[in-house]
């Protein structure tokens, strides 16, 4: 079975650190992390994760619900 593919979306590193462990210990694969909405948008295009957790709040003039949709 292939491990589901994860991305990132988190400013705060040692949230990304925590998520990218515990996701680890369940079985996905971590495939990225980025900090902004737009380095989201243009990862999910290269790596095609089934999985992206985004927080909503993000530097760079996008928030994560704007990224999403």
């Amino acid at each position: 079975m292939t491990k589901k593919r994860v991305l990132i979306v988190e400013d705060e590193a040692i949230i990304v650190m925590h998520l990218t462990n515990t996701l680890a210990g369940m079985g996905f694969e971590v495939a990225g992390a980025v900090q902004t909405a737009q380095e989201a948008i243009a990862r999910c295009g290269e790596i095609r994760p089934d999985l992206i957790l985004m927080d909503i709040m993000l530097p760079g003039g996008m928030d994560g619900i704007e990224a999403s949709t």
